[in-house]
């Protein structure tokens, strides 16, 4: 418990410092070849659908903002290494109420894959404060990811963009309403859990 506090309170100073942190130990591996192997059953079930934007009741798919396919996590899921890895989010949640005063009550999770060619144009999370999203969470499923592959990250922050490329087990956290975001083209099929503590 000590060492996973101490990995909460490195991305606390980096979200301090930076707006934004960059964790590449947050999960154990099992994990997350678990959870690849529960995205890569969802792939060949077709149990992704096109991901829409705007609020809930009245979202609609715009392929030209946002290109992606999604799966939303049940709030209790029974899969094994979908409940380890929210207990890991929930211990950094709880650490940030206790040390940040974050005020968080509960986490949205989903799948999500963009295939070749997909992309989601700038934005942030928590436009206008509309749905209470505190902070943005996104933890990489991509093997042997390289930087000719695309689909970076950008966040947009005071010091400027910066690139993060979506590689295995690397997990990026901001804040939902302030970080204006956007995910480059991909030249691969691109995983990830993405995530939010409202």
């Amino acid at each position: 418990m000590e060492a996973l506090e101490a990995r909460f309170e490195d991305l606390v100073q980096q979200l301090i410092a930076h707006e934004r942190a960059v964790a590449h130990d947050l999960f154990p591996d099992q994990i997350l070849s678990a959870l690849f192997d529960r995205l890569a059953e969802l792939r060949i079930q077709d149990g992704l659908r096109p991901a829409a934007i705007g609020a809930a009741g009245r979202a609609e798919v715009h392929t030209e903002i946002r290109s992606d396919f999604i799966r939303w996590w049940s709030d209790q899921p029974e899969h094994p290494a979908e409940k380890a890895y929210l207990e890991i989010v929930q211990g950094l949640a709880s650490y940030l109420n206790r040390t940040c005063y974050a005020g968080i009550r509960r986490f949205e999770c989903m799948y999500a894959t963009y295939p070749t060619g997909a992309s989601y144009a700038r934005h942030v999370d928590d436009f206008q404060h509309k749905n209470a999203r505190k902070f943005s969470l996104v933890t990489y499923l991509n093997r042997a990811w390289t930087h000719d592959a695309g689909g970076e990250l950008v966040t947009y922050g005071a010091s400027g963009p910066e690139y993060i490329l979506p590689t295995f087990g690397k997990t990026v956290i901001f804040s939902s309403p302030d970080m204006e975001h956007e995910v480059l083209v991909a030249r691969r099929e691109r995983w990830s859990i993405t995530g939010w503590m409202r």
